[in-house]
């Protein structure tokens, strides 16, 4: 993408994540004291009265599965900046329908601003509502003020025969009111299954017993959709009240596609991980607690599905019906949740929790300042996936050679990473619960410091939030700071906002609370990539989770090979193992078992694999034969021929890269009954062995 427009910026040119960032809507692109140039594109529910003509050709279009429908993303191939100057008159103003309705209370809570004027007045003397419905305008006196109701909303003594309004401010230049970051959403896909490289098995201990999570791969054949969709204002110097941001859908999406991408994927047995997820609320009533207050307040009585893409409403929701609970009794989050629920929620959250963590933990030891060029992609039963994934990715094409390194330096355990995942433990374990131990047992006394600078009010209702939360069975519960601040802002407006003062003694009592809700501090902003809004970001994420995870890296990471005894359940070992399979699977088994038949054949129909097995003409396994034939599965008898050894390995190999072999007879009694021991390897020396091992048998067959 490229941008034509002033003799300083012609010419500029910008390909990838940077251009998104480089060409957001509604963010300056050049100023000086003569003319500015600022990227204006049509709204989504906004109308203007010209036409906006934003973009020169296209360079691709594209629409994105699961998004709304009929949404559009093209690639431009040169984006035009509006330009307004000082001797001209020219404006363009985006406006909402209903800006003819009466502004009430209503408003007060939501971040789409019903007005925007652009003009060269507004971008260089501009005027703002601090209640977020005029974003931008050139007016002086406040457009709206006929139809508002929100005129001396949080005045001490607001004066009947005064019309102007105290909420709108100004004049003041329009870079100084708000940082502009687009929203920005991200596709992955695997172009080819093929060509990747296994760097490590995730097992982990649940109930005392050997499963199998996951497994971690190298890709260098991902395909990376992106593209931005809407524009989110944070105040600079803007005082927003009830809102700590607005925001701007876009009537298109401005994106790009490049394929040939670098990336380390997780891909996680669902069961495995509800698994896991269970037991830990099972045995940490902190996690459960948490885990039930986050999905009790983003999903209220709804169903736990997300549309994985488009901008939706339940950060809103939440974050509303969360403010409203602030005084309420908390036992009906503890006590409503069930477990299925808690346990597909906290397997999403997890994985979210991961991706931030390997973005901004992981891949900052290579260099800062290239974050901005990695994303990251989520698979997960909520949104309706059938498989749950996390996608770390380089979004250059041909890629910069870091993920690379990093999966090496999984595969061999270095020591280097080893060290930082340590002191990113110390830090999450130690150091965190330190920092919310001493904030909030210190919280009374520097509330209270504030006597003098708010009222006492104020003061008593935030330690009243407080000691109301800390009732709860878990000492560790506290109100999220957001809420906190929206909830006093709208209830104590009048004395917070009356001056200045007020207003700088109000943010610094905000930042006395404890920041961390559970691992808000992974999830910074969209500036860091996260897929959901500011407001959702709280809720879907989890520190306590991901603490758990990582903590487990000593019996996985850098080891290839695993023995698993009868005591872990074997059975279950072998069904998490062939949730993972992506291509095909390849067996040897001189006896096999109709169950185990049936457990390939779901898989099969699931992810059309290829699946193989060999095992012994013989009547014990008539049963199971009879089962793969139905279900299309390659089963090769071996014959039983005199004077020869029966073939007697077992073994079964999964997309030439994790073999799971020892004593047992794929066979229910094999797998569940007798005292057996299998290993499971993801040496490659050893998968060669066992693949020319397996073409070795089924030579057989033909001589």
């Amino acid at each position: 993408m490229s941008n034509p427009n002033s003799e300083e910026y012609s010419g500029t040119k910008r390909s990838g994540m940077q251009a998104l960032y480089t060409y957001a809507p509604f963010k300056i692109f050049f100023g000086s004291k003569e003319d500015y140039g600022i990227i204006l594109v049509p709204a989504k529910t906004y109308r203007t009265i010209k036409r906006i003509n934003w973009n020169i050709g296209i360079v691709d279009n594209f629409s994105v599965l699961k998004y709304e429908k009929d949404f559009e993303v093209i690639q431009p191939l040169i984006i035009n900046t509006i330009k307004f100057s000082s001797d001209n008159e020219g404006y363009v103003e985006y406006m909402k329908q209903e800006r003819r309705t009466k502004i009430d209370e209503n408003y007060l809570y939501t971040p789409f601003p019903l007005v925007a004027k652009f003009s060269y007045r507004s971008l260089a003397q501009g005027y703002y509502c601090e209640f977020g419905i005029i974003l931008l305008h050139d007016s002086r006196k406040c457009p709206l003020i006929s139809n508002c109701k929100l005129i001396n909303k949080f005045v001490r003594k607001p004066s009947k025969e005064n019309r102007s309004c105290p909420h709108y401010k100004g004049p003041i230049r329009y870079e100084r009111l708000y940082t502009v970051y687009p929203h920005i959403i991200r596709v992955v896909r695997e172009k080819s299954i093929d060509n990747k490289k296994i760097v490590g098995l995730v097992i982990t201990k649940i109930d005392g017993r050997d499963r199998i999570l996951g497994k971690i791969e190298f890709s260098e054949n991902l395909e990376l959709k992106a593209f931005s969709d809407a524009s989110i204002f944070y105040p600079k110097k803007a005082n927003l009240i009830g809102n700590p941001f607005l925001w701007i859908s876009y009537e298109k999406g401005i994106g790009f596609k490049v394929g040939n991408l670098n990336g380390i994927i997780f891909k996680f047995s669902n069961s495995a991980l509800e698994d896991y997820i269970l037991d830990l609320i099972q045995r940490n009533h902190d996690i459960r607690d948490w885990l039930c207050i986050k999905m009790s307040t983003y999903f209220g009585k709804n169903n736990l599905k997300l549309r994985k893409f488009s901008s939706n409403q339940r950060g809103f929701d939440a974050m509303s019906r969360l403010k409203k609970a602030l005084k309420e009794d908390k036992s009906s989050y503890y006590t409503n949740c069930k477990d299925d629920d808690l346990t597909l929620f906290g397997s999403f959250l997890l994985t979210h929790s991961l991706a931030h963590f390997m973005i901004t933990n992981i891949v900052e030891m290579f260099r800062p300042s290239i974050l901005n060029d990695f994303i990251y992609y989520i698979e997960h039963p909520i949104f309706g996936d059938s498989s749950t994934s996390v996608y770390v990715v380089e979004s250059i094409s041909g890629g910069f050679g870091y993920l690379r390194a990093l999966g090496q330096m999984m595969n061999e355990k270095d020591k280097d990473l080893i060290k930082i995942l340590d002191s990113i433990l110390q830090f999450y374990n130690n150091d965190h619960k330190k920092y919310v131990h001493d904030k909030l047992s210190g919280l009374s006394n520097n509330i209270k410091s504030f006597s003098g600078l708010l009222s006492n009010n104020i003061i008593n209702d935030v330690i009243e939030i407080f000691n109301k939360w800390r009732i709860t069975r878990s000492s560790e519960i506290f109100p999220l700071h957001l809420a906190v601040r929206n909830y006093l802002a709208i209830t104590h407006g009048s004395e917070i906002y009356s001056d200045e003062k007020a207003r700088l003694a109000f943010t610094d009592l905000i930042s006395e609370l404890p920041l961390c809700w559970d691992g808000c501090n992974m999830c910074v902003g969209m500036d860091m990539g996260c897929m959901f809004g500011p407001y959702d970001q709280p809720f879907l994420i989890s520190r306590k989770l991901l603490v758990k995870f990582i903590s487990s890296y000593k019996e996985w990471l850098g080891k290839s090979t695993f023995l698993v005894d009868s005591t872990s359940d074997l059975y279950t070992v072998f069904r998490d193992l062939i949730s993972l399979a992506e291509r095909n699977i390849k067996i040897v088994s001189p006896w096999i078992g109709k169950e185990i038949v049936k457990d390939l054949a779901e898989v099969k129909r699931m992810k059309d694999l290829s699946i193989t097995i060999l095992c012994l003409d013989d009547p014990k396994n008539a049963e199971a034969i009879q089962v793969a034939n139905e279900n299309k599965i390659d089963l090769k008898k071996l014959p039983l021929r005199e004077n020869e050894g029966i073939p007697h390995a077992k073994f079964m190999i999964i997309d030439d890269a994790i073999a799971f072999h020892g004593s047992a007879n794929l066979t229910e009694n094999g797998l569940k009954r007798n005292q057996e021991t299998m290993t499971v390897t993801i040496d490659p020396n050893e998968i060669n062995k066992l693949i020319n091992q397996f073409n070795t048998i089924r030579s057989k067959l033909f001589t």
